[in-house]
């Protein structure tokens, strides 16, 4: 059996210098911890059996729970559309009557104003209708709603500057008095009791002819 030699010196006979320790094995690897699940989400794994009896439990009392608020949010939107329309139709209603009140004012004035022309024409003119259809676009109505005689005067005078053959070129013959003779139809009766009765059957043009004729009568 041989004898293992004996370590070497260096020359001033010191023992000589250990080498470098051996490495050390790797530390095994620790797996990584899953993050935690955000409040109020559902559990992770829809039908994982990971999930065990009372994930699934959750689960499903969730799904029911996002489903009747989706469900609430629907009905919501639909009865909020439902007033709306409700409004609606309530100021569609509103501004109907207020375009036939309207009407029903601009009408009446115009019936007015049609009147007077023809009143301040009689005498005037030959045929006082042509000076109520020449002058029935003019605004003949002061700020307070009147009818405005003195403008429809001025717009007489320059009318028969315009047009003098409109003027009467001899004597007129008189108008009928429509308060004396039988009413439309046969009747017996005044004027007055004509134009009530012709504005409660809505003849408004029976009431303007009336009126104008009333006028006419008056002023010759």
């Amino acid at each position: 059996m041989s004898t293992p030699p004996a370590p070497a010196t260096d020359p001033a006979g010191n023992p000589p210098t250990p080498g470098p320790a051996p490495a050390a094995p790797p530390a095994p690897a620790v797996p990584a911890t899953p993050p935690a699940p955000a409040p109020g989400a559902p559990p992770a794994g829809d039908g994982d059996p990971a999930l065990g009896p009372e994930g699934e439990k959750a689960l499903t009392e969730w799904k029911k729970r996002a489903k009747e608020a989706e469900q609430r949010e629907k009905d919501q939107a639909a009865r909020l559309k439902e007033f709306e329309d409700r409004d609606k139709t309530e100021a569609e209603k509103q501004a109907d009557a207020l375009k036939a009140a309207t009407e029903r004012a601009e009408q009446a004035t115009r019936l007015a104003v049609s009147s007077q022309v023809e009143a301040l024409a009689a005498g005037r003119f030959q045929d006082p209708q042509d000076a109520v259809t020449a002058l029935q676009s003019g605004t003949f109505v002061t700020a307070d709603g009147t009818v405005d005689r003195a403008a429809i005067t001025a717009a007489l005078d320059n009318l028969l500057t315009q047009k003098p053959h409109w003027a009467p070129s001899g004597p007129l013959t008189p108008r009928p008095d429509p308060s004396q003779g039988p009413r439309p139809g046969g009747t017996a009766g005044g004027v007055e009791d004509q134009i009530a009765a012709a504005k409660a059957k809505g003849d408004w043009r029976t009431v303007l002819s009336l009126e104008n004729a009333k006028l006419a009568n008056v002023k010759n």
